[in-house]
């Protein structure tokens, strides 16, 4: 079994850190001020340069196969980037550091994977193309994941607002990246989760699908890989185990499943 420390969280020395005090997240969600938020961005311009450490101690990354055959075999130096919030951060489970679903989709690509993970608790897609994907571009990914609508949803965030700004996100990894294989997840069933009982279940469920529309017409325009969380495939009614116990956040089963779901998509 490969070393589960996260890149990328931990030091360049490869001593781990503890968690980080100002990304406590309440049982209500997560919100993020802008105290919070420059506090983030340098402690990810330091996780940059420890995955830079990393990376070219490790070798060039220039020598990675094309994208066709990437996940044929295990080869050296490739690097993974998940964009994301909490869920791709690990919140729901004891240990984030070592339970979320990146670090586990990591260890499926194989033992020489260079995981890059930039998930920020309460984070917005709009604040993702500031604070994510400059970094993610920097370390030059080769996959890259993106699971990043919930706090939109949940905080009213237009439709059409969240398109025009996926889009834009989509646009500039695709410019940067060109050779790397990008997935995306879209919106489960939230109304299973217990954390929007209070929300109108009417208006959640059409949220859901406007939203879910919005990704899907993004993933055809971009010729993306969509992961697609709405069906059967991660079916949170057959499977409440998924749902940790803030009844917001996957449960480390939950991961392991999101992990499966996006690893059997990239194949």
């Amino acid at each position: 079994m490969a070393n589960r420390r996260r890149p990328g969280y931990g030091n360049c020395d490869g001593k781990d850190r503890q968690p980080l005090p100002w990304l406590a997240c309440p049982r209500s969600g997560c919100k993020l001020g802008r105290a919070r938020l420059a506090k983030i961005n340098l402690w990810l311009i330091v996780s940059l340069l420890c995955s830079l450490c990393l990376l070219s101690a490790c070798g060039s990354t220039d020598e990675t196969p094309s994208a066709a055959n990437e996940l044929g075999a295990v080869h050296k130096g490739l690097v993974y980037v998940a964009i994301g919030a909490s869920d791709s951060f690990g919140f729901g489970t004891a240990d984030p550091y070592a339970d979320n679903w990146p670090i586990d989709l990591a260890h499926k690509l194989g033992p020489s994977v260079h995981l890059v993970n930039l998930g920020i608790p309460g984070i917005h897609l709009h604040q993702a193309l500031r604070l994510e994907v400059p970094i993610a571009l920097d370390v030059h990914p080769d996959i890259v994941t993106i699971w990043l609508a919930v706090n939109d949803l949940a905080d009213h965030v237009p439709v059409r607002a969240y398109a025009r700004d996926l889009d834009l996100l989509l646009t500039r990894l695709q410019a940067g990246a060109p050779r790397a294989r990008i997935a995306i997840a879209n919106v489960p069933d939230l109304t299973l989760l217990p954390h929007f009982r209070s929300f109108d279940q009417q208006w959640l469920r059409e949220q859901i699908q406007e939203y879910n529309a919005a990704i899907a017409d993004n993933v055809r325009r971009h010729h993306l890989i969509l992961v697609d969380l709405s069906q059967q495939g991660y079916n949170l009614a057959r499977h409440p185990e998924y749902i940790s116990e803030d009844g917001l956040h996957p449960s480390v089963i939950g991961y392991v499943a999101l992990a499966d779901l996006f690893y059997r998509a990239l194949r």
